[in-house]
């Protein structure tokens, strides 16, 4: 993905009437709510999945929200506001703005939801059904969080992994590998909260932990196909300041 200077800040925000409600079939308010894709395997209706879903979609905006050149050129900032519908399926459908600040940004948040894979659909008195999700999407020019894409101050090292393109064979071997964090001088310095997300046509998976591999990391990279976007992410501490770093793969033969 194109390294984008300018820091984005994401807030997830599913926005519903507290009374149940309804507009030509779709519901604003179910049961259960839709959830974003790679928390299958945890409690439906427990608070750790609601939570990791919604991780699981910050971080896909993340690395799918562009902040458009014109918005940057006239220094446009602020919050777009947009809806979409989950269907049955979870296919995401009915894509609209609700607020646009201008110099494209709208349009980007629309891009993006025409790239969301399918969600865990919603239910309603034990019934799938389509419901309706407004999503706030924040631009800023400046942010105390550093661009999450390649700080030029911190670089991830990992085993063999060089450039922009690392091979299934490679990045399976890499497991028994410790990953690196280097300041600008080459000196190893700590990080926390390591994320590795995997990006394969429709499918999307994300885990975090405090900084050592897990079960859930080793179980995506075990996986892992050509074709793939693979993506590790560190949170790193600089005196007050939490800085991310991160670096994204295309996974090869």
């Amino acid at each position: 993905m194109r390294k984008i200077n300018t820091s984005l800040l994401f807030i997830f925000c599913l926005l519903s009437y507290p009374i149940f409600s309804q507009l030509d079939n779709v519901l604003v308010h179910a049961d259960q709510m839709p959830y974003f894709p790679g928390c299958e395997k945890l409690k439906t209706g427990s608070e750790k999945k609601r939570h990791c879903s919604n991780e699981a979609l910050v971080l896909f905006l993340s690395h799918n929200v562009q902040y458009p050149v014109e918005a940057k050129e006239q220094g446009v900032e602020g919050t777009v506001y947009v809806s979409f519908v989950v269907d049955e399926e979870g296919n995401v459908t009915e894509h609209s703005i609700i607020r646009d600040i201008g110099g494209g940004c709208g349009d980007a948040a629309i891009a993006v939801l025409k790239r969301m894979p399918k969600w865990q659909p919603g239910k309603h008195e034990g019934k799938k059904v389509k419901v309706k999700l407004n999503l706030p999407i924040q631009y800023f020019l400046k942010n105390g969080i550093s661009n999450p894409l390649d700080s030029d101050d911190y670089k991830i090292t990992w085993g063999t992994m060089k450039g922009t393109k690392v091979s299934v064979s490679d990045l399976k071997n890499n497991l028994d590998k410790v990953i690196m964090v280097r300041d600008q001088y080459g000196e190893p310095v700590s990080f926390d909260e390591l994320t590795f997300s995997y990006k394969r046509k429709k499918s999307f998976q994300t885990a975090t932990s405090n900084g050592v591999l897990v079960k859930k990391q080793k179980k995506i990279i075990k996986k892992a196909k050509a074709g793939a976007q693979f993506y590790i992410g560190v949170v790193v501490h600089d005196g007050n300041k939490k800085i991310k770093v991160g670096r994204e793969f295309e996974v090869v033969e």
